[in-house]
């Protein structure tokens, strides 16, 4: 919702109305303090004046006062419904990194797991290959880091996730998490600039 007026709008307002009702009072003891210097028959002609005029001010003021109190009711009714609204969202977005994180820790583990058994295939083929020389050599794997470079690369050259698994021999499903974290990285870094 759109917010009508800041809250520093209804600090000044609050303060002229203080500085109305402070003068007004002033107001006051100046006539009683006249009232108490002049004769009891005048007295009685100037309490009954003030207390007119009394009446009359402070009916005045209070139909002024009543819409501002009515509107300041309702702007704090509007911002309490927009702080609740935020933290709901905020609850929301942090169950949403939370389940992120988790999958994200479960990838990583996964491709610990991949890459020690890449390793031990290595090994193996190495030791086969120094048994038996004649056989065709095997290639190291690529680190992670060089297979993340080369999909990044190919989806730069406008290839879709599926040619760049293909290509890989790799699951669709982490060339994807490399590309939305990619993503997600540049947007951060725009966003800090």
């Amino acid at each position: 919702m759109i917010q009508l007026f800041s809250t520093e709008f209804w600090i000044a307002v609050l303060f002229g109305i203080n500085f109305i009702l402070v003068v007004f009072l002033f107001l006051i003891v100046k006539k009683i303090n006249l009232v108490s210097s002049s004769s009891a028959q005048d007295r009685c002609e100037d309490i009954e004046e003030i207390n007119g005029a009394q009446t009359e001010h402070a009916g005045h003021i209070m139909n002024m006062l009543e819409p501002l109190v009515q509107d300041a009711a309702k702007t704090a009714k509007t911002f309490e419904a927009q702080i609740r609204e935020k933290k709901r969202i905020i609850k929301e977005l942090n169950d949403a990194l939370d389940a992120r994180i988790i999958n994200i820790n479960l990838l990583l583990s996964r491709a610990e797991k991949l890459q020690k058994k890449l390793e031990n295939e290595h090994r193996m083929a190495n030791r086969q290959i120094s048994v038996n020389p004649d056989s065709f050599p095997v290639a190291p794997p690529d680190t992670m880091l060089d297979q993340q470079n080369r999909i990044i690369e190919m989806f730069n050259m406008n290839l879709d996730v599926e040619s760049i698994a293909d290509k890989l021999s790799i699951p669709e499903g982490e060339v994807r998490l490399v590309i939305d974290l990619k993503k997600k990285f540049m947007a951060m870094e725009a966003e800090g600039r």
